[in-house]
C-alpha cells in the first residue's frame, strides 16, 4: 500500500517540479504585503488567515507556486533513501539535480552555507524577511549533504555541511546557561533561530546539534563535538519532570505548547548525536522523552494529537515525524505497531489517491486538503522513503 502512494506522489511533485504553496507563504501576495502597512498584528492576521483558510486564496491573491529550500532539502534525502534501497541511478539523478539547486540557492553573506524560507514570515516573536537563513532550515538541508556524502561519496557534500556548520557556529546569536552540576556559564548553550534574533527553542537547538554531531563524525574536529554536547546539554537540562519539553522558555515560546512533530525533532536529534559521536550519556533523556511522547502524543488508532493534551489539530507534518522518530528510536523502545498505526492512520485519513497528495490537517468537523508543498508533500515523502528503506530492518 505504502508503496503505491510513494510512486503516486513522486509523480505529483515531479509533475509540478516540486514547486507548490506554503501555509504561511501569504506575504508573497503583494496586494496582502502592502496593506499590512508592515504591522506585527497586521501581518500574523494575514498569514494565520490564510493558514486557517479551507479555500486556497493564492491564485486570485497572486501568489506562485515555488521551491522552498527545506522542502527541497527533504525531497533530496528522500531521493537519496530511495537510491540507497533500490539502487536505482534515476534516483541518484534526481537527488543531485536539487542538490545543485540548493548549491545555487543559498542565502549568501554568511559564514556558511545556509537556507531560509521563499516567504517573509512573521512570528510572534519577530519578523523573518525571505530567505533570511534559519538553524531549522540549515540543519535540515546539512545532514540532507552529508546523507549524500554518504551515499553518493563526493567530497564536495560533506564540504557544504561542514560549511553550514560554520554558519551555526559564528553567525547565529547564543543564550548561555549554568550546567547545574557545576555551576559554569559555558557550560551549556542555545542557539538562536536565527542570526538576526535572539529567540531561543529547543528543538532548533537540537537540530543544530545533531549537525554538528554527524560532520564531527567525519572529520573528527573536535569543536564539532564540543559545541554539540553543550547544545544538546542545555536541552537536556529544560527537559521537564515528566519527560517533556516546552518550546523554549521566554514568555512568548511557553505560549507556543508542547506540541507532537517538534518533540519528535529533539528526541531524533539526540538519538542522532549517540549514534554519531558514541557518547550515550543523554540515554536517560531520551528514554524519558520517548515515554512521554508515545504516551501522550497518539490515539489507540494511532492519530497524532497536535499537542499533548488536547486531539485537534491532526496534521501531517506530526504523523510523518512520527513515523521518521520511531524508526529512530528502535533501540530505546520505540513502539514498532505505533509506526506501523500512524502510517495506515496517515494513508487512510489523510491521502487523497485520486489527486496524489496529502491533505494538510484534519479539524474536528473540517479538513483541509490544500497541497502544500514543504509542509506536506515534502514531509511526506521522507516519511516514507525512510519507512521503506528500513521496513525490513
Amino acid at each position: 500500500m505504502e508503496k503505491d502512494v510513494l510512486l503516486k506522489l513522486e509523480q505529483t511533485v515531479e509533475q509540478n517540479h516540486w514547486k507548490g504553496y506554503d501555509p504561511y507563504d501569504a506575504l508573497n501576495s503583494g496586494l496582502l504585503n502592502t496593506l499590512t502597512l508592515g504591522s506585527k498584528l497586521l501581518r500574523l492576521f494575514a498569514i494565520q488567515l490564510m493558514r486557517r483558510s479551507l479555500i486556497n486564496f493564492r491564485p486570485l491573491l497572486r501568489i506562485s507556486k515555488e521551491r522552498n529550500p527545506k522542502g527541497m532539502g527533504l525531497f533530496a534525502y528522500g531521493y537519496l533513501n530511495l537510491y540507497e534501497h533500490t539502487k536505482d541511478s534515476k534516483y541518484a539523478e534526481k537527488a543531485i539535480e536539487i542538490l545543485n539547486w540548493l548549491i545555487d540557492n543559498h542565502s549568501p553573506g554568511y559564514a556558511g552555507y545556509c537556507w531560509g524560507y521563499n516567504f517573509d514570515w512573521q512570528s510572534r516573536a519577530f519578523f523573518l524577511p525571505k530567505f533570511t537563513p534559519t538553524v531549522v532550515n540549515t540543519s535540515f538541508i546539512g545532514r540532507t549533504f552529508v546523507k549524500a556524502f554518504d551515499i553518493l561519496k563526493e567530497k564536495k557534500y560533506l564540504e557544504i555541511a561542514w560549511s553550514a556548520c560554520n554558519f551555526i557556529l559564528k553567525d547565529l546569536n547564543r543564550l548561555s546557561a549554568p550546567n547545574s552540576a557545576d555551576g559554569n556559564s559555558r557550560s551549556s548553550f542555545c542557539f538562536s533561530y536565527t542570526p538576526i534574533d535572539k529567540y531561543f527553542v529547543h528543538n532548533a537547538t537540537a537540530l543544530a546539534s545533531s549537525l554538528l554531531s554527524l560532520v564531527y563524525e567525519k572529520t573528527g574536529e573536535r569543536e564539532l563535538y564540543d559545541s554539540a554536547k553543550k547544545s544538546l546539554q542545555y536541552v537536556a537540562n529544560h527537559q521537564q519532570p515528566d519527560g517533556s519539553w516546552r518550546y523554549g522558555e521566554d514568555e512568548v515560546a511557553q505560549k507556543t505548547g508542547i506540541d507532537n512533530f517538534h518533540t519528535g525533532f529533539v528526541l531524533e536529534s539526540l538519538k542522532i548525536y549517540a549514534s554519531a559521536t558514541g557518547d550515550y550519556s543523554f540515554d536517560e533523556c531520551i528514554k524519558k522523552g520517548l515515554k512521554f511522547y508515545q504516551s501522550n502524543f497518539f490515539l489507540q488508532d494511532g492519530s497524532p494529537k497536535y499537542f499533548y493534551n488536547k486531539v485537534y489539530p491532526l496534521d501531517i507534518h506530526s504523523a510523518c515525524q512520527a513515523i521518521i522518530t520511531l524508526i529512530q528510536l528502535r533501540e530505546y523502545g520505540a513502539d514498532t505497531e505505533l509506526c506501523n498505526k500512524v502510517l495506515n492512520w496517515m494513508i487512510k485519513n489523510m491521502w487523497d489517491d485520486k489527486k496524489g497528495y496529502f491533505y494538510y490537517q484534519m479539524g474536528r468537523f473540517f479538513t483541509n486538503k490544500i497541497p502544500y508543498i514543504r509542509w506536506s508533500q515534502a514531509w511526506a515523502f521522507y516519511a516514507l522513503t525512510v519507512y521503506a528503506l528500513n521496513k525490513n530492518s
